[in-house]
């Protein structure tokens, strides 16, 4: 076979390096959603480190989606912070629909979903940004949490337990150097995550019937499920100001929502009979290792039978 020589074409003056014009190419857009209740006591700081982002401001449509607040939280955003997207709704619904509410109404090629109640390091969004546009097979990144104190860490990534029980690697630790690498995680924490904007469309955003945790977690395991990664990112840190106090007991209203999600991630996602026992074996061993009284066997029972309408058509939570 002979080889084909081509032609050289010819070439204009405007083709010349001299005379090119380098244009940048334009950022990803974010839409950023903070979702609030009562949260005037924290909402202020969370939006001025938003401000300070090294990202480029253009490409950041900054959303709060206020869940009905009777502390002036409303009131505030509006006076000081003007360039901010405020949705006051009229109820309470929850963060996982407060979420999609955002999200529908502000497509963006990514979508960084934030607490109110965190402080974001300056770089924080561009260090997730670059992370994911240079691998397209990231669709979930999150962030190198620590509380508020700055001192201890909080979150660098998290995995789920046999029964569902979620924990956080590096927490409570000291930050020695020791969670530095990029690593795939079960699911990150929806205290400052971002994802690809694709991606929330075609997983239909948040399950709406979490109301407050493990929507996140549900979401980064049907990422997982459709082929994407979900990983932690070293470099992009918040501070995150739980009201859940550092080292406190739980009160009996997180875990009576805590477990009620726990129930519900467990309904949607063990589908087959062997992650179902699985479930259940575990289940069994840790309440018999650490439920004591009856108190809280209650609020584990009351938490599956909140969702009373799953366990109807199929009643293997309650074997």
């Amino acid at each position: 076979m002979g080889l084909t020589v081509m032609s050289t074409p010819e070439v204009s003056i405007m083709d010349t390096p001299e005379q090119q014009i380098d244009t940048p190419r334009r950022r990803p857009t974010v839409t950023m959603i903070f979702v609030t209740w009562n949260a005037a006591a924290f909402i202020d700081k969370a939006l001025k480190t938003v401000q300070a982002q090294t990202y480029p401001a253009d490409c950041i449509r900054t959303v709060v989606v206020d869940n009905a607040s009777q502390d002036g939280t409303v009131d505030l955003i509006r006076e000081k912070f003007s360039w901010v997207t405020l949705m006051p709704e009229s109820v309470n619904h929850g963060f996982a629909v407060g979420n999609n509410i955002g999200m529908q109404a502000y497509p963006a090629d990514y979508f960084a979903l934030v607490n109110h109640d965190v402080e974001l390091d300056p770089n924080w969004l561009t260090s997730i940004i670059d992370t994911m546009e240079a691998d397209p097979t990231i669709g979930v990144a999150g962030s190198k949490i620590f509380y508020g104190n700055r001192i201890l860490l909080q979150h660098t990534g998290g995995m789920l337990r046999e029964n569902a029980l979620t924990y956080h690697l590096g927490v409570n630790e000291f930050d020695i150097g020791q969670h530095e690498t990029l690593q795939d995680v079960h699911y990150v924490m929806g205290a400052a995550l971002v994802t690809r904007g694709e991606l929330a469309k075609s997983l239909d955003y948040l399950h709406k019937e979490y109301f407050m945790y493990f929507e996140e977690t549900d979401f980064c395991v049907h990422a997982r499920k459709a082929g994407y990664r979900v990983v932690y990112v070293p470099n992009a840190i918040v501070y995150h100001d739980e009201k859940r106090s550092l080292g406190g007991r739980p009160t009996f209203r997180y875990l009576r929502l805590y477990h009620r999600s726990r129930y519900l991630f467990a309904l949607r996602n063990m589908t087959t009979e062997e992650d179902r026992q699985r479930f259940l074996t575990a289940e069994h061993n840790w309440r018999r290792d650490n439920i004591r009284g009856i108190k809280y066997a209650i609020v584990l029972l009351s938490g599956k039978l909140a969702h009373w309408r799953w366990i109807l058509k199929d009643p293997w939570l309650l074997r």
